[in-house]
């Protein structure tokens, strides 16, 4: 075996073992990428909850406000009726 073919299979092992490499760091980017859009899914979902547990504390009191508001206006009928 002469000087280039010894360099060029020592080329080839390398190589092959930057693709192996690769192949893993790729596999753990891929990994990563899908956590954090599992994470921010997450976060997004918790939100909206959070949106609408509020929008529902809004809606009670309004409906409370609007009770209160028509027993006042109910009194006001009954005292200022004529008898």
């Amino acid at each position: 075996m002469n000087e280039f073919e010894a360099a060029t299979i020592a080329f080839q092992n390398a190589s092959l073992e930057a693709t192996y490499w690769a192949t893993y760091v790729q596999a753990g980017v891929a990994g990563l990428v899908g956590l954090v859009q599992c994470l921010l899914i997450a976060y997004g979902l918790r939100l909206m909850r959070v949106g609408n547990d509020d929008r529902q504390r809004q809606a009670d009191l309004a409906e409370k406000r609007h009770e209160e508001n028509m027993l006042a206006l109910r009194t006001l009928i009954e005292r200022t009726a004529q008898r």
